[in-house]
């Protein structure tokens, strides 16, 4: 179904303006009682007002009407044609009344939900011309289904609607982005798609992910990648990036190199300290292969353990038997778990889980035959299945589980992509390091050699200053329970305390978050004394005709007044320093939250919004450091969406078609979880952006005494 009057909605500006009855903004009937004005100062007053656009609406029920331009009091359903009144001192409640009786915006409403149907769920676009779903919408008595073209044509307009609103809020938000990126090869079609995941916190201080594309690449050369990101950037229309989180691939790092010596020519907000800290490292890729390093001493016993819970969860029987050799407790569903080979955390549950039951796996090999048999079959080339596990394996798996529950902890805390997770980054870095220093020195021999092969590999990317990105250490001083505090007391358990290299790490650190909080004071100096100028002139200008007109000239020698004084000294010197503002924040004592019977965790982003005001050129800074992102697992999770979007039945769609089916399922998928958490949603932050703007545009503007 097509959705009628489309032009009207979206292309007549007349839908979305309240509308001003008279010149004056009043009513007709109070037209009559205007103050007449000399025709010379009438005519620039009319001059000067036909140029203010009329008021943004705020009420949602203009999307659907269209006001007359010959009369605004009367307005057009979109749907059935009807006229109805609309004066402004009305309201809109009878417009409201009126959908709700409308068919024909019933039946456009039922044809978008059978559209947002199939994105949720990820069918095929032929699903709306199924047998299945034209017999349901029959019974259930919805509208009649359209053809696969049409609904096509309707998710495409949706996809560049949704776009254009994200691109007004990403435009409106005026803050930085971080952005995730990765690369996947659809093994169905074998091309390669790369997808690009932007990272913001909003005006009410929620942390916000968007897909803003899934395009199609050629080769993953760092060339490719660096002009596809550039691309991306320019039609998106963003400006200002701190960070683009990546794995450890060759060509990632090159094409970061080439993207900060291109983007820096956006200008010289573009990048955060000219690039030098734009490129971070996946930090759970870094897990994965320094834990790999450690399974790799005991592939063969991880892979009897393996062997062994496949052949119980083969067959029902076989699961049966297992179970009445189990001494305690009750087998479940999820008691026995087999893991992904190249997720190793799943790996560890796996591992973890066999454990409790290595009794019940010694008495199947003692008492059942066929366990015996299933690792004496051949499986290639002469050689037979690894297992079943012996009491070697056993112990050197549970030596391995001890320690691994620290990387796993660690991985949990770092994927997260839907909630902030920066600040907490460098504690659980300094965390593994210090245990694998601990479990060097073990004298356990086998634990000792697997700890130095996993420090091995954590120095190549972690190891000492100059490896790690500094932003994950600053990060956490922008957690009000921690500051420079924690982030000393670490370098002191790193190096010893008070040692020089502590000392030295400490003034590092400390030098890049002053750099950082110098280039915002100075950003949001240039911005504020813009913005101020004007509306300094047009309050001082309302001021001296309301206010100045009661008092006297003080001209006079010998009198002077206190205010005027202080406020010439105010100029000359300034409130504070520009460093003041960090200075105090890290003088203050640090937060200590009390004890919480709920269990209701610290909301750091919650005291930065409290504390916004007290601190505005740090809170700046807490909204890009916060919403920085340190593993790129918010990229990867698109790559399950995409492999079940192109599967074998659908891979003759499009590029672009992928790229649309993408970025609107997830669109709609934040747009759903932001209603339930009651989060203000993007059209009602852009409406109430558009009316601030409109009220300062209106405030700033110079005005004749004829207007008071």
């Amino acid at each position: 179904m097509e959705f009628p009057n489309q032009n009207e909605e979206y292309g007549n500006e007349e839908a979305y303006d309240e509308g001003i009855e008279t010149e004056d903004g009043g009513s007709p009937e109070n037209a009559s009682k205007r103050k007449e004005v000399p025709k010379s100062a009438d005519s620039s007053v009319r001059g000067s007002r036909a140029k203010k656009k009329n008021p943004s609406t705020r009420s949602w029920v203009w999307e659907h009407y269209t006001r007359e331009p010959d009369n605004r009091n009367i307005c057009r359903c979109h749907y059935c044609g009807r006229s109805m009144a609309c004066a402004t001192a009305n309201g809109t409640t009878c417009l409201k009344n009126h959908l709700e009786i409308c068919k024909e915006y019933q039946a456009w409403i039922e044809s978008n939900q059978g559209q947002q149907h199939v994105l949720h769920r990820e069918l095929p676009l032929s699903f709306i011309e199924s047998l299945a779903w034209k017999h349901f919408c029959s019974k259930v008595k919805l509208y009649k289904p359209h053809s696969r073209r049409t609904a096509t044509r309707d998710i495409v307009e949706m996809y560049v609607r949704k776009k254009e609103a994200m691109m007004k809020l990403l435009k409106s938000n005026k803050q930085r982005v971080s952005l995730t990126t990765d690369i996947w090869v659809a093994p169905t079609t074998g091309a390669s798609y790369m997808v690009i995941t932007a990272h913001f916190i909003d005006a009410s201080w929620q942390l916000r992910k968007l897909t803003i594309g899934f395009k199609h690449i050629s080769d993953h050369t760092g060339t490719t990648i660096c002009c596809v990101l550039l691309e991306c950037l320019a039609e998106w229309g963003i400006r200002k990036v701190f960070t683009i989180t990546v794995d450890n691939a060759t060509a990632n790092t090159n094409a970061m190199e080439k993207f900060v010596e291109a983007f820096c020519l956006q200008g010289i907000d573009a990048l955060v300290l000219g690039g030098e800290l734009l490129h971070l490292r996946c930090c759970a890729h870094i897990l994965n292969l320094v834990v790999k390093d450690g399974l790799g001493e005991v592939e063969n016993s991880v892979s009897a353990i393996r062997n062994a819970v496949q052949y119980v969860r083969s067959s029902s029987r076989r699961l049966e038997s297992f179970e009445h050799k189990v001494d305690s407790g009750k087998m479940t569903r999820g008691s026995l778990s087999l893991d992904c080979k190249t997720r190793w955390n799943s790996t560890y549950l796996m591992l973890t889980r066999a454990l409790k039951f290595r009794s019940a796996f010694d008495r199947m090999e003692n008492e059942d035959k066929l366990y015996n048999d299933y690792f004496d079959v051949e499986v290639s080339e002469g050689k037979t299945r690894i297992g079943p596990p012996s009491v070697n394996d056993w112990d050197e798996v549970e030596r391995l589980v001890k320690f691994l529950v620290i990387f796993y902890n660690s991985t949990l805390v770092v994927s997260a992509s839907s909630t902030v997770n920066s600040y907490k980054c460098y504690n659980e870095i300094v965390t593994i390091q210090k245990n694998l220093i601990s479990l060097k020195e073990n004298p356990d021999k086998e634990l000792k050699v697997k700890a130095e092969a996993m420090k091995n590999k954590f120095d190549k990317y972690w190891g000492g200053l100059k490896k790690i990105n500094k932003l994950l250490i600053i990060a956490s001083v922008f957690d009000p329970r921690n500051k420079m505090k924690f982030a000393g007391y670490c370098f002191d358990m790193l190096y010893g305390k008070d040692s020089p290299e502590s000392k030295e790490v400490y003034e590092s650190v400390y030098n890049v978050l002053k750099d950082l909080f110098d280039e915002y004071n100075r950003a949001v100096t240039r911005t504020g004394t813009a913005s101020s100028s004007q509306s300094s002139q047009s309050q001082n200008h309302s001021r001296n005709n309301s206010q100045d007109t009661d008092k006297m000239d003080f001209d006079v020698d010998g009198y002077e007044r206190m205010d005027m004084a202080y406020s010439e000294m105010v100029k000359e010197t300034g409130f504070q320093d520009s460093s003041t503002e960090l200075e105090l924040y890290l003088k203050e004592k640090i937060e200590i939250p009390k004890a919480n019977p709920l269990g209701i965790q610290f909301d750091v982003l919650g005291w930065w919004r409290i504390n916004s005001a007290k601190y505005p050129v740090l809170s700046t800074l807490a909204k890009d450091l916060l919403a920085m992102q340190v593993s790129s697992v918010a990229s990867e999770s698109a790559f399950s969406t995409s492999n079940r979007i192109l599967d074998p039945f659908r891979s003759c769609l499009t590029h672009y078609m992928v790229e649309v089916l993408m970025c609107t399922e997830q669109w709609l998928k934040c747009e759903i979880r932001i209603n339930e958490r009651g989060v203000v949603t993007c059209q009602q932050m852009l409406a109430d952006l558009e009316l601030q703007d409109d009220l300062q545009k209106e405030y700033d503007a110079p005005r004749n005494l004829e207007d008071y």
